[in-house]
């Protein structure tokens, strides 16, 4: 007479045993895999917020005249920027005047622009502020002695943002209109405005 053999119940409850170990495992280190991907993908979007800041500044700088004003702050770890005139606008202005500047809360990083507006600002004046990051601890902007180069160097809780303009657009003298009435006194060619 032939027995048919079949597992017994300590077999099959020490198989689940195993299997349940296995299993936990494996969701353990998907876990693990899961948050690890989360955190990179807040690394990135904050460091692509960064980048695309920087660039910000940059535009700004590049699409100006030159009229820039540099003031060093708080213990020379911030600097408030000015760019009385740039093209380079984010909420749509033919001509923008932006001021960068680090209010003390937070240490956040503001980018106000506007049209004509005095800094701090007064009651009416209308501007928008874009916040660009908290937590900065440094941002400084350096021109050398001929006004020609441009170093930014802007230090974010994740990374430090650094870039250098070469040829940072000359002030342009504004031309002065002469009179109708003062041509024939003194040798002088009337103002043409030139075609656009």
């Amino acid at each position: 007479m032939k027995t048919k053999r079949a597992f017994t119940l300590i077999e099959v409850l020490i198989s689940i045993t195993l299997l349940s170990l296995v299993l936990m495992a494996l969701y353990r280190s998907v876990d693990i895999l899961r948050a690890s991907n989360k955190n990179l993908f807040e690394h990135l979007q904050k460091s692509s917020i960064e980048i695309e800041s920087a660039r910000v500044l940059y535009k700004d700088i590049l699409m100006s005249d030159g009229n820039i004003s540099i003031e060093n702050k708080r213990d020379k770890l911030f600097s408030r920027v000015t760019i009385f005139n740039t093209q380079n606008s984010l909420h749509g202005l033919y001509c923008a005047k932006v001021v960068w500047v680090v209010y003390k809360e937070n240490n956040t990083l503001l980018r106000v622009e506007g049209g004509e507006y005095n800094f701090p600002l007064k009651y009416g004046e209308r501007v928008e502020i874009d916040v660009i990051s908290k937590n900065v601890e440094q941002f400084n902007l350096f021109l050398n002695k001929k006004k020609t180069k441009l170093l930014a160097i802007i230090k974010f809780p994740t990374s430090t943002q650094s870039f250098m303009v070469q040829n940072v657009p000359k002030v342009r003298p504004k031309r002065k209109l002469i009179n109708p009435t003062d041509i024939g006194k003194k040798k002088v060619e009337p103002y043409v405005p030139p075609l656009i």
